[in-house]
């Protein structure tokens, strides 16, 4: 089992913030999935036989780990979009791992190892939520023949005429 070292690194954020806690959404967001990614690593070591690791090693290799994961994503992404489409498929990623020099047949044995751990989901937090801008009016919803994909309609008062009195205050609409 990875050390103390190892554990606790795994609740730090990898940064030097020292003890104060991000307040930002974005941030929180990132320090969680490091935290996951260090603690994805602290089992692999276990795995691999490690009984303690330095947390200088642990956040070495947190670091290669994620650059590899944001290099398969990146280049899935430019695969999907060469092909015209907006949303990678396994075979963007197949390609991407061939491409990288990843023995791809050794996936389906590596996933169905007998001593791999299992790492639970972090707990998922609540959105902070966003205040609506102001609304005039009531929204309307799609009629059948609009797809339910497409966005809402804007508020009622950006396309609904207004009639204008003849008798404006400032006189410019006179006659």
């Amino acid at each position: 089992m990875a050390d103390a070292a190892a554990t606790a690194g795994a609740g730090s954020s990898g940064t030097r913030s020292g003890s104060k806690q991000s307040t930002n959404p974005a941030d929180n967001y990132h320090l969680a999935r490091r935290r996951t990614l260090q603690v994805v690593v602290s089992s692999l070591l276990t795995e691999a036989g490690f009984e303690s690791a330095e947390k200088a090693s642990v956040e070495t290799l947190t670091e290669m780990l994620q650059s590899y994961i944001s290099e398969i994503g990146r280049s899935a992404k430019s695969y999907c979009e060469h092909t015209a489409r907006t949303q990678p498929t396994l075979s963007d990623i197949v390609v991407t791992l061939v491409e990288m020099g990843f023995n791809v047949d050794t996936l389906p044995a590596y996933a169905k190892r007998s001593q791999r751990m299992v790492i639970t989901a972090p707990p998922v937090t609540n959105q902070p939520v966003t205040p609506k801008a102001l609304t005039a009016g009531q929204n309307r919803p799609h009629p059948p023949h609009i797809p339910s994909h497409f966005p809402e309609f804007p508020d009622p008062h950006t396309y609904i005429k207004t009639p204008v009195s003849d008798k404006a205050p400032w006189g410019l609409l006179t006659q």
